[in-house]
């Protein structure tokens, strides 16, 4: 399970990409729109699990079952790690 590393950190690093970029587009008026900011990270985050459990697809699908292990728990640490972003950003707002 070396790759689940990998794929972990990878996607975790997104996370905090798209997170600090829809926190800084998220001013308005020098306040921040908690709600609008809840959304669009709630959606990001769905989108990303969606995009690691078609990767997880592809992968059993390729026959690279530990491949596709790794994407799926990836998509578990993404759907945890991403909701609990989503609502802290919005509490600190």
């Amino acid at each position: 399970m070396k790759s689940l590393g990998r794929i972990a950190g990878i996607n975790i690093l997104i996370i905090l990409a798209y997170s600090a970029l829809i926190r800084l587009l998220s001013f308005k008026g020098g306040r921040l729109d908690g709600l609008g900011m809840m959304i669009l990270s709630a959606v990001a985050v769905g989108m990303h699990v969606l995009i690691c459990l078609v990767a997880a697809g592809g992968s059993y699908s390729n026959k690279k079952k530990d491949l596709g292990k790794a994407w799926l728990l990836s998509a578990g640490i993404v759907l945890l790690v991403g909701f609990s972003t989503c609502l802290g950003n919005a509490s600190l707002s």
